[in-house]
């Protein structure tokens, strides 16, 4: 039987059911204790302090203590022997935060406690930030640090950097107007078979090969790399004859073999001389009294196209006026281009903020995404060409009209044509006056970036050349094949490039 007190103290409970309970205070406690606990768990506070762990780690490495890991970096032995041991750096290192990285894998595959690494004297002084990478998983690229970030992380299994690295070739290269990184990169991209980086090499000192003729490293360039990039239509140089020139103080500056000579001499295009430049090469080169059998020869190859008409040509001495040799590159001379200036610089500013570049894992993208400045009225350059790059053609010209198109509306007032607002901004090329019906045209489009480097390189069809985002990866719109840092290109130029138009031409 129950005492008084204690029947005083309970409580009485009814349950869902409807079955009613008595319960101790003590039991009820409980049962609310639990009932709130689990309330409370519903709105989840966290605390994130993972921020804090790369700088953590980087801290742990920074301090060079408490390892279980030695790794020695060793210089590989090159020319002065004695000097390169003195180099050799000694580096503590911890097996535990190694091994959480899927990128330090290669680091520990070797048994022991002690790790080596052989690494090129020009990179040592960027190993001590590669293997803290390892730890914050952060790393600062820049224009002198990029080649060797690559040249390690593909060594030891880095593959994030290395991919990395690949992405940031085509931008830095346009921050280095010395071209001293390109030559480099295109030197390592042979020894490291990497055909994707000397694609991008060649391809960017090709659209700028007028600046590197004026560049202190002109002299050091390759044979092999002038030989392709003298194979190249869209070769970007003032005239053909600037070529020479230029190939001309290179050859008295390299102790080339007379082989080598003449393999690039069989590259330029002299049938895009006019006379009087043909005529002025046995005064102005040098290496037409070294060459004097070869270039008479290519005089009167040149000759012969500019006097004779093509139709005779081809009925005589069966020339395949579709080859290279007959064609013309991107030449930049008033003759052939004009400009339009200063479009965007105008729109956004003309001051250029350098960004640093750092590289974390995981991210999804490398370049901020970039949006056209507004600009309320179309921008236009009137000119004229000759019809043809023919001496026959000197004194027949045809007018050309090159604008920057910002609306629908500005489409159909400058040629009467549509265009989508997706296609927008573009550029519009239009020609009036009499044109021979023998001739084409494959007109090309340079975007300038920084007023002297160029970034890209677009074709006009049906009157309209794209303009690729200067920045940004979007498919919407192409990207530029050199991303532009300054976020727009400072100017546009138009290169006008006739042809014959012969049977063993596609055209469009």
């Amino acid at each position: 039987m129950l005492h008084a007190e204690e029947h005083l103290e309970r409580t009485c409970f009814r349950s869902a059911f409807g079955i009613q309970r008595v319960m101790a205070p003590s039991q009820i406690f409980w049962i609310w204790l639990l009932v709130a606990g689990t309330q409370e768990t519903r709105a989840i506070h966290i605390l994130d302090l993972s921020s804090e762990l790369p700088k953590d780690l980087r801290q742990i490495f920074d301090s060079q203590s408490d390892c279980d890991l030695s790794i020695w970096v060793k210089v590989k032995k090159e020319e002065t022997e004695e000097e390169e041991v003195k180099k050799d750096l000694s580096i503590c290192a911890h097996k535990l935060i190694l091994s959480a990285n899927p990128e330090a894998q290669a680091l520990l595959r070797g048994p022991g406690n002690v790790i080596t690494l052989q690494v090129d004297s020009e990179c040592m002084p960027f190993i001590t930030d590669f293997i803290r990478y390892f730890y914050s998983r952060r790393i600062d690229v820049s224009l002198s640090s990029v080649k060797c970030f690559h040249k390690l992380a593909s060594a030891n299994g880095a593959e994030q950097l290395q991919v990395y690295c690949d992405h940031r070739f085509a931008t830095l290269l346009l921050q280095d107007p010395s071209f001293q990184l390109p030559l480099d990169l295109y030197t390592y991209a042979l020894a490291m078979q990497n055909s994707k980086l000397e694609g991008v090499c060649v391809q960017f000192l090709a659209w700028n090969f007028e600046a590197l003729m004026q560049a202190k490293v002109w002299p050091y360039v390759p044979v092999s790399l002038l030989q392709d990039l003298l194979s190249r239509s869209e070769l970007a140089v003032p005239s053909e004859y600037a070529l020479l020139q230029a190939l001309d103080i290179w050859s008295r500056e390299n102790h080339t073999s007379p082989e080598e000579i003449v393999s690039l001499l069989e590259k330029v295009r002299f049938p895009m001389l006019l006379p009087e430049d043909l005529f002025k090469l046995q005064f102005n080169l040098s290496l037409y009294w070294n060459h004097e059998a070869l270039f008479q020869k290519k005089i009167m190859q040149a000759l012969e196209f500019h006097t004779v008409p093509f139709l005779l040509l081809t009925q005589y001495r069966g020339l395949k006026l579709s080859m290279d040799t007959y064609k013309p590159r991107l030449y930049t001379s008033a003759t052939w281009s004009t400009s339009i200036m200063d479009i965007f610089s105008k729109a956004q500013g003309s001051s250029f903020i350098e960004k640093d570049h750092y590289y974390r894992p995981y991210t999804s993208s490398w370049y901020p995404q970039y949006k056209f400045p507004q600009v309320t009225s179309s921008h236009s350059q009137f000119f004229q060409t000759p019809q043809h790059t023919s001496f026959l053609f000197q004194n027949k010209h045809i007018s050309w009209s090159f604008r920057y198109l910002a609306t629908p509306q500005n489409c159909w007032d400058y040629g009467g044509f549509s265009c989508s607002s997706t296609e927008l901004p573009l550029l519009g090329l239009s020609k009036s006056g009499y044109s021979d019906p023998a001739i084409g045209y494959e007109n090309k489009a340079l975007m300038i970036c920084r007023g002297n480097f160029v970034a890209a390189v677009s074709d006009f069809k049906e009157q309209k050349a794209m303009i690729p985002e200067p920045l940004s990866t979007s498919e919407s719109r192409n990207a530029s094949f050199f991303p532009c840092p300054a976020g727009f290109f400072s100017s546009f130029r138009m290169v006008i490039r006739p042809f014959y138009l012969t049977n063993s031409m596609n055209l469009s």
